[in-house]
């Protein structure tokens, strides 16, 4: 199987570090949005293959900063193949600054969106707008229930559920359980 060129993992010095080394070994080039230098170069150290990673920081609330991010990536590796997106809610612009970006450059080409969000997303009951070409997937966080108490999924956890949504391919995956609701940590 020929390996897919370029993936773009937003939020991808924490939580979701163990899911950029893994797609290291899939794809040519995985582009990394995250805030913290030093996070980055601690992705890039604990990862055998740390060329294949581009980092990208910025604080994906600045838009414009952003998009000029976005540009630069996606002229020196092309137009991401998959995009896992960690993105806060205090940021509702940056999805739609990524769309843009992408639709510049590969608006008849393929690609997936697995968006990353808290269990609590998950009752809004969102549609989310994508572009035609975009194949867009949902990953909900919940928790692990232990008998009578409840604790928040670890990084390891989250980013093992992250892998699986993506080999799945289901249009929505919840990591742990959102159910009873009640139960979830507080």
């Amino acid at each position: 199987m020929e390996k897919a060129t370029h993936a773009l993992v937003i939020g991808g010095t924490g939580m979701l570090q163990h899911v950029c080394h893994s797609l290291v070994n899939d794809y040519s080039y995985v582009s990394v949005v995250g805030r913290s230098t030093i996070r980055h170069q601690q992705l890039k150290y604990a990862n055998p293959s740390p060329d294949k990673i581009n980092s990208i920081i910025v604080d994906y609330h600045d838009s414009s900063l952003f998009r000029e991010k976005l540009q630069s990536a996606f002229l020196a590796y092309g137009a991401p193949d998959l995009v896992i997106s960690w993105i806060h809610g205090t940021a509702p612009q940056a999805l739609h600054t990524l769309f843009n970006e992408i639709q510049k450059l590969a608006i008849e080409t393929k690609w997936k969106l697995f968006h990353v969000q808290s269990s609590s997303r998950y009752f809004a009951k969102e549609n989310t707008p994508v572009p035609d070409n975009c194949q867009y997937r949902r990953v909900y966080l919940g928790f692990i229930l232990n008998g009578r108490s409840s604790r928040w999924l670890t990084d390891p956890e989250i980013s093992g559920g992250v892998l699986h949504a993506i080999k799945s391919d289901q249009q929505q995956t919840i990591v742990g359980t959102i159910d009873p609701w009640d139960q979830r940590p507080r």
